[in-house]
């Protein structure tokens, strides 16, 4: 395992020098076996993974966020709340995750990390603005649809999940 994610292990260390650079404290995550992550955070319920895909995908970052977990497994009112979002702002993609271990909403966006590190104003402003609009999102579905579910919050197991669903 160690030498596939090398690769995405030393891109994190990247990422890690350009959130000291922009002034974004970081939690260090395991590992996982696709590869790597950390979590920033805003508070209690806002935060962020970044995280990047091991075996041959390593220079891209994906900047994720947790809008809701453990919704109702109703694939039409997820698929409809998540078409409704991507339809007005592309800039948020939102996506539905059906696992076994249960169904969650969430954010991500992907950038090269080469671009990133050229323009750290530009990764400070990707990264600070996600929970903003998972918020917002947040708002819209407690009033448009009956999916349930609850925000992440600040605990490592929380962040694992996350980590692992912004890689599957």
């Amino acid at each position: 395992m160690d030498e596939i994610i090398a690769p995405a292990r030393h891109q994190l260390e990247r990422i890690k020098a350009l959130c000291l650079r922009t002034n974004l404290k970081y939690v260090d995550l395991p590992s996982q076996f696709v590869g790597v992550g950390i979590a920033i955070g805003f508070g209690e319920a806002d935060y962020v993974i970044l995280s990047i895909l091991a075996g041959g995908n390593e220079n891209q970052l994906m900047i994720t966020d947790g809008i809701l977990k453990n919704i109702r497994r109703d694939r039409v009112a997820a698929l409809e709340a998540a078409n409704h979002f991507n339809q007005n702002n592309t800039a948020y993609p939102v996506y539905l995750h059906d696992a076994d271990a249960g169904w969650a909403l969430i954010m991500q966006q992907t950038h090269p990390i080469d671009l990133l590190l050229d323009v750290p104003q530009y990764f400070s402003s990707c990264v600070r603005t996600l929970p903003v609009a998972v918020t917002e999102y947040r708002r819209t579905i407690a009033e448009k649809w009956d999916l349930g579910g609850h925000p992440w919050s600040w605990t490592p197991g929380d962040h694992e999940a996350l980590l692992t669903r912004s890689m599957l």
